[in-house]
């Protein structure tokens, strides 16, 4: 049979690439993806750093956000072909695989320069400017912009997606529901949880496809399962999750409660499941949330939010957009890398105008910009003065588990005409009644209790001239420090999800019964987990340069007379402690 007799999708797969991947050894790609791959759009994820400023820390964590996405598609691919393979009745067909690896490729095309630092500490310090743009930026993450990168690509490099076998637009919504959820015909978030489906691309009957790439309910998905193995091992650190494992027992199974089909693991693979945040927690505390690491990223931030308006990128008819800006256009944004790190220490200030007085207010940022990033890179950044704990609070969840904890064990009193086992039923007639009594308690105070949140910019402002008037007994040996002289960084450490334990929403099977999902309750799991799933570190930092340190020294005697004004623990100076 001659070739131009072959059917499209037969021609395709002789156009399949095979790479060498460091974590995932031999990746072979659908052509579609190659397409993608080579594209400005895509090949941009090249010099943008996967670990933002952990590079200035750690030395290995050089890698960036392209190979995490190629990394990404080719475990989203084992996952969903493993799937098919052991439940054909799923009725996974090629486009559901083909769309679930662009789905994992792209899901990061949106990250800005030095990654999560763009969205989470950058865009929120801007001004937003008025009218529909400065209502896009006071919500916009970076999920939003892969998925208009994502319809840029396409357009400027005339991507034929029919001829790889996919219909439209019913993939391309899966696609995008799949990076950034479930949106209605304004682009408004839908509630992924309602009651009526609220997904376009794929029936509810296919509602485990969605949570392969990235996973709401959970957070157990290939997205995690790649960055915690590449980062591990350009880190230097051990992953003690194995995602292999997790694949090969991985089974869809519907669940009762919502009537939706869900990815489940078997009942044993709670540990490694636990292991996989366990990872995670690990991963934020040495290296994510590094005391150094933090401050590098402030200073990056910083300095963006200085030189906003001075760096000029030309993006669709011609048009200029600045450094926050260039959300609103895909061609300006294709062009943002972590190369406006020396973009802006490269910028003269010699050619910046300075007549008038807006001018000279430029000018003057630039300056101060330049300087921020020169003592990052000559290893001045801001000093740390040290850490401290708010003081812990029980969570309403964690005072509600505790309620069912008493009420159940009220219930398990040994009868008086049973010879009960001391060991395997300690619960006497006054145990079950001191029980009942706080009980009752916890149940009276329950509705009115208060959960502390995460602190306001406010909060920490005040906080800043607290520490500048916290003077010392014996004072601060002359030195006058403002409130301008410190900086507070709240961290805050989970499992992913806030104060929740993320295993209470994963399903289970048992090997007896394959078919029937369920949660593991919490007298089923080991005592040895943790009981605390999140906590918050106080972090102050003072802006004095190395060379100043009786500054420093008394901005470090400040921060104790203020801990020990506020009741707080004791300031700790090394590293935050291993959990």
């Amino acid at each position: 049979m001659s070739d131009s007799s072959e059917t499209p999708q037969k021609k395709l797969k002789m156009d399949h690439k095979v790479f060498n991947d460091p974590i995932h050894g031999t990746v072979e790609l659908h052509p579609l993806l190659i397409k993608i791959i080579d594209t400005p759009q895509f090949q941009r994820l090249r010099n943008i750093k996967q670990l933002g400023g952990v590079y200035f820390v750690y030395p290995g964590a050089s890698h960036n956000r392209f190979e995490h996405s190629i990394g990404v598609a080719h475990l989203a691919g084992q996952l969903v072909e493993a799937l098919r393979t052991r439940q054909p009745e799923l009725d996974i067909d090629d486009r559901d695989v083909l769309c679930v690896k662009i789905a994992g490729l792209c899901h990061d095309l949106g990250h800005g320069p030095f990654s999560h630092l763009y969205d989470n500490m950058f865009i929120p310090k801007v001004p937003y400017p008025p009218g529909p743009l400065g209502d896009k930026m006071a919500k916009w993450k970076h999920e939003e912009a892969s998925v208009e990168m994502l319809d840029h690509l396409g357009k400027s490099n005339n991507l034929e997606l029919g001829a790889y076998g996919l219909c439209l637009p019913e993939d391309m919504d899966f696609i995008k529901e799949m990076i950034d959820g479930p949106k209605d015909p304004n682009g408004r978030m839908k509630d992924p949880n309602a009651v009526q489906w609220p997904y376009n691309g794929r029936p509810k009957e296919k509602s485990f496809l969605y949570e392969i790439v990235a996973n709401k309910s959970n957070g157990i998905d290939v997205d995690k399962f790649d960055y915690f193995a590449r980062d591990c091992y350009h880190l230097g650190m051990k992953n003690n999750f194995d995602h292999l494992r997790f694949i090969q027992f991985a089974r869809v199974i519907k669940v009762e409660k919502d009537g939706l089909n869900h990815i489940c693991s078997r009942d044993k693979e709670v540990g490694n499941l636990y292991d996989m945040f366990y990872t995670r927690n690990c991963l934020h505390r040495r290296a994510y949330q590094h005391r150094v690491n933090k401050i590098i990223e402030y200073m990056i931030a910083e300095a963006f939010v200085k030189a906003d308006e001075l760096i000029k990128i030309k993006g669709s008819g011609g048009k200029e957009f600045t450094l926050s800006t260039a959300i609103d256009d895909m061609e300006a944004y294709t062009k943002l890398t972590d190369h406006v790190f020396e973009q802006i220490l490269e910028l003269d200030e010699a050619k910046v105008p300075n007549s008038s007085s807006v001018e000279q207010d430029e000018a003057k940022k630039l300056a101060e910009a330049k300087e921020i990033l020169k003592r990052i890179i000559s290893r001045d950044h801001y000093r740390f003065l040290g850490e401290t704990k708010p003081r812990q609070v029980p969570t309403r969840e964690k005072i509600r588990g505790l309620k069912e904890e008493l009420d159940q064990a009220r219930q398990d009193v040994c009868p008086e005409d049973h010879n009960c086992d001391p060991i395997l039923n300690p619960c006497s007639k006054d145990t079950a009644k001191a029980c009942q009594n706080l009980y009752d308690a916890i149940s009276q105070t329950l509705n009115n209790f208060q959960e502390s949140g995460k602190p306001t910019e406010e909060r920490k402002r005040r906080w800043k001239e607290e520490l500048a008037a916290a003077v010392p007994e014996g004072g601060d040996g002359g030195v006058t420090l403002t409130s301008e002289d410190f900086v507070v960084l709240v961290t805050t450490f989970d499992y992913g999800m806030n104060h929740k334990d993320p295993i209470n929403n994963v399903y289970f099977y048992s090997k007896i019964n394959p078919d029937t999902a369920f949660n593991i309750t919490k007298d089923q799991k080991s005592k040895l987990l943790p009981e605390c799933f999140s906590e918050q570190l106080i972090g102050v930092y003072s802006k004095k340069k190395k060379t100043d340190g009786p500054t420093v020294e008394a901005a470090r005697k400040h921060f104790i007379k203020w801990c020990k004004d506020k009741d707080l623990p004791k300031p700790q100076y090394g590293e935050i402690a291993a959990p």
